[in-house]
C-alpha cells in the first residue's frame, strides 16, 4: 500500500482529492468541517484566510456531452490554479462550475481572472460572488450566496460579475396577468412594424417586473403561458391557418437571460403576425366586397354610417379599411357608383335630370350636375344628347 507522502506526489490524484474535498465542504458535510484546517494542510493548501469567501465561475459554452464538459472545466481549473493569487484555491464543482475560495481582501482579482480567461482561453464566464465569512468553516454559506448571485445573470446578462451583497430578493409570480396579456394582444394585433411588436413585449415584461425581479421559474412559466394565450387568440380569429414556427417549451427554459427570453417572444410574435396578417387580408377583402354590394344596391340612401352598421364595423375603421384596400375613399367610390347608375338611366330611361339625381342619391339637382360634369366631362343633358346622336 502506498504511503500518504508517496500518494501526494501524484499530482492527478492530489487534484482529484482536492476537488472531492471542496465538493463535500460546500455540500455542508459536518465531517469535513471538523478537521478543516488540518485537511487543507494535508492537501497542501493554505489553511489561513482573512475573511474567506467563495466565488462560482460559470462558462458560457455549449457542450456535446458530459465528458467534454468535465474536460473543459478541468482545463479551466488547472489554468486558474497556476495563475491566481497565492492562497486562493480553484476546484471543479458538481454543477458545471468552477469554485474559487479566496480571501476577501483579494476580491479585485476576480475581474482580472475574467479578463484573463477571455484573452488566454477564449472563455467568457459569469461569476457569482458570496459574502465574506468570519470563519473558514462558514464558507458553505458564501458558496450558496454565490450560487444565488449567479441566478441574477438572467437580469444582468452574461459575462458579468455579480455580488450577492448587492442583490435583493427574487420574488415568485403570484397571479398570471390576464389583463396584461389582453393589452399586449390588442397592441400586437394593431401593430404595423416589428418595432411596435418589440415595444409591446418590452412594456409587458417591464410591467411584470415593476415590483422587483422574479425568479427564473416564474419568468419561464409566465412566458410559456403568454405564448399559449396569444397563440390561442390568433388561431381563434384565423380561418385558414398557414404554417408557422410553433414555440418550444424546452428551448424557452434553456434561455439564459431576460433579453434572450424577450427576443424569443418577439420572434414568435413576428411569425404569428404573418398568420394573422394573411387571415386579416382575407377577412378584409370579404368585408370590402360586402360593403361595395350594399353601396351598389342602396346607392340612393347609402352612407358611411349606414353601410358600416351593416358590415358590423365602426365608420372610422371601415373608412380606413376601404381606403387601404381599394385606393379610394368611401365617398369617392360611392360617387363613382352613383354616376355610373346615372349614366345608365340617362341612356336607357326618360327620367328627367332631377329624377335621375334623386334616384342615385342627390337631392340637389345642381350639385348632381356639377359632380356629373366633373366626372364625365359633360353635363347630364349634354351626355344624354351625345348618346342620342
Amino acid at each position: 500500500m502506498l504511503s500518504e507522502g508517496l500518494l501526494f506526489k501524484e499530482d492527478v490524484i492530489l487534484t482529484w482529492m482536492r476537488d472531492r474535498f471542496f465538493q463535500n465542504l460546500v455540500a455542508g458535510s459536518g465531517l469535513v468541517k471538523e478537521d478543516l484546517k488540518e485537511s487543507l494542510s494535508l492537501l497542501q493548501l493554505n489553511p489561513y484566510y482573512t475573511f474567506p469567501a467563495m466565488a462560482l465561475l460559470e462558462p458560457n459554452a455549449c457542450f456535446e456531452d458530459e465528458h467534454e464538459k468535465v474536460l473543459y472545466l478541468e482545463r479551466m481549473r488547472d489554468y486558474l490554479q497556476k495563475n491566481i493569487s497565492d492562497g486562493s484555491v480553484a476546484f471543479v464543482g458538481e454543477e458545471g462550475r468552477i469554485g474559487l475560495l479566496f480571501s476577501w481582501a483579494t476580491k479585485d482579482q476576480l475581474q482580472k481572472i475574467q479578463i484573463m480567461l477571455k484573452e488566454k482561453l477564449q472563455i467568457q464566464v459569469n461569476i457569482g460572488v458570496g459574502k465574506p465569512c468570519s470563519h473558514l468553516c462558514d464558507v458553505v454559506q458564501s458558496y450558496r450566496q454565490a450560487a444565488r448571485a449567479l441566478q441574477f445573470k438572467f437580469y444582468r446578462g452574461t459575462g458579468t460579475i455579480i455580488y450577492d451583497n448587492e442583490l435583493g430578493r427574487l420574488e415568485s409570480l403570484k397571479q398570471y396577468p390576464s389583463n396584461k396579456e389582453k393589452e399586449l394582444y390588442d397592441t400586437f394585433k394593431a401593430s404595423e412594424t416589428i418595432d411596435e411588436i418589440e415595444q409591446a413585449v418590452e412594456h409587458f415584461y417591464a410591467c411584470m417586473l415593476l415590483s422587483g425581479p422574479l425568479d427564473t421559474q416564474s419568468i419561464f412559466d409566465l412566458t410559456i403561458r403568454l405564448l399559449v394565450g396569444i397563440e390561442k387568440r390568433v388561431l381563434s380569429e384565423t380561418e385558414n391557418v398557414t404554417a408557422y414556427e410553433k414555440f418550444d417549451v424546452m428551448s424557452i427554459i434553456k434561455l439564459e437571460t431576460l433579453e434572450e427570453t424577450k427576443q424569443y417572444v418577439i420572434r414568435f410574435f413576428i411569425g404569428l403576425r404573418e398568420v394573422l396578417s394573411r387571415s386579416q387580408k382575407e377577412s378584409h377583402r370579404s368585408i370590402i366586397k360586402k360593403t361595395i354590394l350594399h353601396m351598389e344596391q342602396e346607392c340612393q340612401y347609402a352612407s358611411l354610417q349606414s353601410v358600416a352598421q351593416k358590415v358590423y364595423m365602426t365608420p372610422t375603421y371601415l373608412s380606413l379599411l376601404f381606403k387601404m384596400n381599394t385606393g379610394k375613399t368611401f365617398i369617392e367610390h360611392l360617387t363613382d357608383i352613383r354616376i355610373d347608375k346615372a349614366k345608365h338611366m340617362l341612356k336607357s330611361t326618360h327620367f328627367k335630370n332631377y329624377e335621375v339625381a334623386e334616384r342615385v342619391g342627390y337631392q340637389d339637382p345642381r350639385y348632381f350636375s356639377q359632380i356629373f360634369k366633373k366626372k364625365v366631362g359633360l353635363s347630364p343633358s349634354e351626355y344624354r344628347e351625345s348618346i342620342v346622336k
